[in-house]
């Protein structure tokens, strides 16, 4: 039994592979960086770096050039999710020249590192996605994979930084504008993966979320106000009534029109 399948990406220089394998697979490598994570099933396989026993729940990675095998747990299938990056988005997005970084571990059983591949595979597969929102947790799993001690989530004893402060301050009050991850870095004197993951320990969110939700919110006063959707999207900073439906179903569940008819 095998089965592979390659998604299309919105982010330029990174593939999306599923696969679910009962194969075998001979000793190879690939000319890019590798990450993502075992959905189920499990693999006992041999790398450059060591030994790999991955089983669902774990996030897994290769670097390129690097030699490693394929082998199912006592034969049988597994399916794991892979995130596949050119050497050159992989360094545009953490702020590193190529060649300068690698995955130090074949395997990572930490459970945050693992939700944060598993949301930055469904984020860049979306049929409709978001570049923004992929793009920014992409960055925040690779992050978790490159760190020598992954992070934990949030800090609730972490004091808040005066960057993302200024962050803060350019949401409220340019929520309506085009904002983007280069003006917070711009105004922060940071990198756009240094304000990302500041942001990102501190409030449990990624600076584009936090926008997007701050957006959402201040859409459903002015539909409730009885503006048009047409008016309400391109107040609030949507490219066009169809992004503000997308955004306002996936952020609430329901669709403006529903919410209006809810709320009358």
């Amino acid at each position: 039994m095998h089965k592979s399948v390659r998604h299309k990406t919105v982010l330029q220089g990174v593939d999306a592979i599923s696969i679910r394998s009962d194969r075998t697979f001979p000793r190879h490598s690939h000319d890019e960086f590798g990450f993502g994570y075992m959905v189920d099933g499990a693999q006992d396989s041999w790398s450059g770096r060591g030994l790999v026993e991955a089983e669902a729940g774990d996030t897994i990675t290769v670097n390129p050039a690097e030699l490693h095998d394929g082998v199912g747990r006592k034969g049988r299938p597994r399916h794991w999710r892979m995130l596949f990056l050119s050497p050159a988005a992989l360094g545009n997005l953490c702020d590193v020249p190529p060649g300068r970084v690698q995955f130090a571990r074949p395997v990572n059983q930490l459970q945050h590192a693992f939700k944060l591949a598993v949301d930055a595979f469904e984020a860049v597969t979306q049929d409709q996605p978001d570049a923004d929102h992929a793009e920014q947790l992409v960055m925040l799993a690779l992050g978790a994979q490159l760190d020598a001690e992954t992070d934990t989530g949030v800090s609730e004893n972490l004091r808040r930084s005066s960057e993302v402060g200024t962050v803060l301050e350019m949401i409220f009050e340019s929520w309506d504008s085009g904002l983007s991850l280069d003006d917070f870095a711009n105004a922060t004197n940071t990198s756009r993966y240094q304000i990302l993951r500041r942001f990102s320990r501190e409030l449990g969110a990624t600076p584009h979320a936090y926008l997007t939700q701050h957006r959402v919110k201040r859409a459903k006063k002015m539909i409730v106000g009885g503006s048009s959707l047409a008016d309400t999207a391109v107040a609030c900073g949507f490219s066009d009534q169809s992004h503000l439906t997308r955004t306002f179903s996936r952020q609430l569940g329901l669709t403006p029109g529903c919410f209006v008819q809810s709320a009358a």
